[in-house]
């Protein structure tokens, strides 16, 4: 009979405990619907946006805090992640990571994504991408699956040394130069080709 108020404040605590996370996570539920627009629902795109559903935590909140400090160039996530405070980004980042991912619809040509693991597996992408494009490390995003025009921008925007990239891509930008337009439409088929 002495352990009930025990007992008592046990199970309260436990269930405020469970009532702030889900009030925590439809927080970042809340704040990721601004993103579905281009993102798609839960962050499983199906435009020209990249898929960010299944992306790590590491390399999402990394991501907006490159695009929020102009460390990463944009055409519109720099000055949207500007309207979020570090916790905000970290919210969001959490949410998506915690959603299944999604491969991109598209039609892959494969004689180009035959040239692009040709080029993948000789000009060292295999070190942060894995061997298919699920890179093995929180820091680097998942490629497998992810559409050919965003990789191709992308892909362009590193090669341009007038834009600002994320310093843990400089390596990145190195890699690229000399590639020509063809050489990074075939990588691009390769990573979407890949699951």
């Amino acid at each position: 009979m002495k352990n009930k108020p025990l007992s008592a404040l046990f199970l309260a605590g436990t269930l405020l405990a469970g009532t702030q996370a889900l009030a925590g996570d439809m927080e970042a539920a809340m704040l990721s619907n601004t993103c579905a627009g281009c993102h798609g629902t839960y962050g499983a795109s199906a435009g020209q946006a990249p898929v960010i559903a299944g992306l790590s935590e590491i390399y999402l909140t990394t991501a907006m805090k490159n695009y929020k400090e102009g460390t990463r160039y944009s055409t519109v996530m720099d000055r949207i992640a500007k309207g979020y405070d570090e916790a905000q980004l970290q919210a969001m980042s959490k949410f998506y990571a915690k959603q299944p991912w999604v491969n991109g619809e598209q039609t892959v040509d494969r004689a180009l994504a035959k040239k692009g693991k040709n080029l993948h597996m000789t000009k060292g992408c295999i070190g942060c991408h894995g061997p298919n494009g699920i890179s093995p490390m929180p820091t680097s995003p998942r490629l497998a699956g992810q559409y050919v025009d965003y990789m191709v921008l992308t892909m362009q925007q590193y090669q341009d040394p007038t834009l600002a990239i994320p310093p843990q891509a400089v390596a990145m930008r190195s890699m690229l130069t000399g590639m020509s337009n063809d050489d990074l439409k075939a990588l691009a088929n390769f990573y979407a080709s890949q699951n």
